[in-house]
């Protein structure tokens, strides 16, 4: 794998588990300057996430009138946006895997390693409040259990057994020589960005804003955000969306009850690698 990827999986967990906020923006610039002298993002990428991080870091740090809030809250908002469609210039993906069957079940799988999405939504988290609240609740093991671990079994019956019987994944375990970078990948860029952009940031906005029209209910915030997170995974189809949205309330609980991404995370990488490893992936062929 591309040393700047490791690089940034490494700079994902020392800002996960690391209270020191110098060393974290530290590392952050290390692993963008190997990324520039590797050609993964270019000046012109430097210069829109250097824009970023200077209108994020107004908008979240200094008390500004309402208009001018807002004009740089749908600035910074239509940044992320952009990022999440791969519409910044300067970013080059690298392909890691090209149309490959992992079984004569599943239809064809392809890996592109981004660096766009992850590192906007890695800044993202250090730049707000995410990372200080993660690191400032503790779990008991026994809440750690119950709302980590339980929400993981319950995809099972919830997930697997639906997706199984509608014919979208059919049981077929295997090990290929792809899991590891798979595994890294799934990991560190996509868990990592989903929940940092649905959980940590769209879950809470909307908690925020259902609670000044009286709605006190956090759980109304994890199924709005979980309808949304099922409407982005539209290429898989009906079904599909379905159960992501399922899925995406699987998530939404375990942060709503912990308040750590860190937990989201390892939840939706679960449930993924059950899906890669003891079903059809990333679908079974239609008959």
């Amino acid at each position: 794998m591309n040393a700047t990827y490791l690089l940034l999986m490494c700079t994902i967990v020392v800002a996960l588990f690391c209270k020191n906020s110098r060393l974290i923006y530290l590392w952050i610039i290390a692993t963008n300057l190997v990324a520039w002298y590797q050609g993964i993002i270019n000046s012109i990428g430097i210069f829109f996430l250097a824009l970023f991080i200077s209108i994020g870091y107004i908008y979240l740090n200094f008390l500004l009138n309402k208009w001018t809030s807002i004009l740089l809250c749908i600035t910074f908002c239509t940044f992320i946006l952009a990022t999440a469609l791969h519409g910044v210039p300067g970013f080059v993906k690298i392909s890691a895997i090209h149309a490959i069957n992992l079984s004569t079940l599943s239809t064809s799988f392809s890996m592109d390693l981004n660096f766009d999405q992850p590192m906007v939504m890695l800044i993202v988290y250090c730049m707000s409040d995410l990372s200080t609240l993660e690191k400032s609740n503790r779990l008991s093991r026994q809440q750690f259990i119950k709302h980590t671990v339980v929400p993981y079994i319950c995809s099972i019956p919830f997930i697997f057994i639906p997706g199984y019987l509608s014919g979208l994944i059919l049981f077929d375990p295997c090990l290929t020589n792809i899991l590891w970078i798979w595994t890294m990948h799934n990991f560190f860029l996509v868990c990592m960005t989903e929940e940092v952009l649905f959980r940590g940031c769209l879950q809470r906005v909307i908690q925020n804003g259902l609670t000044r029209y009286g709605v006190y209910n956090g759980l109304w915030a994890v199924i709005l955000t979980s309808f949304l997170f099922g409407i982005v995974h539209f290429k898989g189809g009906l079904i599909y969306m379905g159960l992501a949205a399922i899925a995406g309330c699987l998530y939404g609980y375990v942060y709503y009850k912990t308040g750590k991404i860190v937990c989201a995370m390892i939840v939706h990488f679960g449930v993924n690698l059950l899906h890669f490893l003891l079903f059809t992936y990333p679908m079974a062929i239609a008959k």
